[in-house]
């Protein structure tokens, strides 16, 4: 049955297509207080969300044994976040901004990066793959979390402006592919999950706790990704960044053994200040 769920999650996705630019209401009421407070947003935003050709070229050189139903999300998934990436380049146009550098990169084929293709090369080994395609799993669930409350916190801020068209035609209608996406993530690694050895569960969460870094750090860099996260959140930042931990605690914590706060700690490493390192009392 779980499997069956998972085939119909992403059929759901194959008949949700990418947002139409031309469904979205770009014209704002106060360019201005745009302009001033997300400009730094609303780049950050379009590059992430247009890097993921780039990730579905990493991920399928780390996992050369992913499957089919894996490969058909991943079509499924890049087509959506390309076109919030356009989105979004769409409205700094609108609002006069100039263009971002390397928006044009998301027209080309990107190679899989060097370090994902060594760690390909291990994942031949079948007891390596299930532990990395785990760790891709929970990551991406964890992204997909961290995302949506972004968008939901922005559509807030909109609200706030007075900017309303953006909310019902930017935010909420990519909040509702992002919760799909989450979806799809969380069941498949709970399915997965329960194919796994202790030993494997153990691993991975040793992969994810060491190696964590908040969403979109790589695109945009870690500094930025933890100013736009902080600037969107606000006051509910600590609870934004609890939930993810929740969630990864749920897909790879024991229930005596929780896992350290690395969420938190990653967060910290993005804005330059001390916090407990996973491991470390506070």
């Amino acid at each position: 049955m779980e499997q069956l769920s998972l085939e119909a999650r992403v059929a759901r996705l194959e008949d949700e297509p990418p947002i139409d630019l031309g469904s979205v209401d770009l014209a704002v009421n106060a360019p201005a207080p745009l302009r001033r407070r997300f400009e730094e947003v609303f780049s950050y935003i379009a590059t992430v969300e247009g890097a993921v050709p780039q990730n579905v070229a990493d991920i399928t050189a780390l996992l050369p044994g992913l499957g089919p139903l894996d490969r058909r999300f991943l079509s499924v998934w890049q087509g959506h976040e390309l076109a919030h990436s356009a989105i979004f380049d769409a409205l700094r146009t609108e609002l006069g901004l100039t263009a971002r550098p390397g928006a044009d990169r998301a027209t080309r084929t990107p190679r899989s990066r060097r370090s994902f293709r060594a760690w390909g090369t291990l994942a031949r080994i079948p007891w390596l793959h299930d532990v990395f395609t785990l760790v891709y799993l929970v990551r991406g669930a964890m992204n997909e979390h961290m995302t949506y409350d972004c968008y939901r916190h922005l559509g807030r801020h909109f609200d706030a402006l007075g900017e309303h068209a953006l909310t019902r035609t930017v935010t909420e209608p990519i909040r509702r592919q992002e919760a799909a996406h989450l979806g799809y993530y969380r069941l498949a690694a709970t399915t997965h999950r329960r194919t796994l050895s202790p030993a494997q569960v153990a691993l991975a969460g040793r992969i994810t706790v060491s190696t964590y870094a908040l969403v979109g750090s790589s695109p945009a860099g870690r500094a930025e990704s933890g100013r736009v996260c902080t600037a969107l959140a606000g006051d509910h930042l600590d609870a934004v960044l609890d939930s993810v931990q929740d969630l990864a605690d749920q897909l790879l914590g024991a229930d005596d053994r929780p896992l350290p706060p690395f969420v938190q700690r990653a967060m910290a490493d993005s804005l330059g200040y001390d916090a407990p390192r996973p491991g470390q009392a506070a």
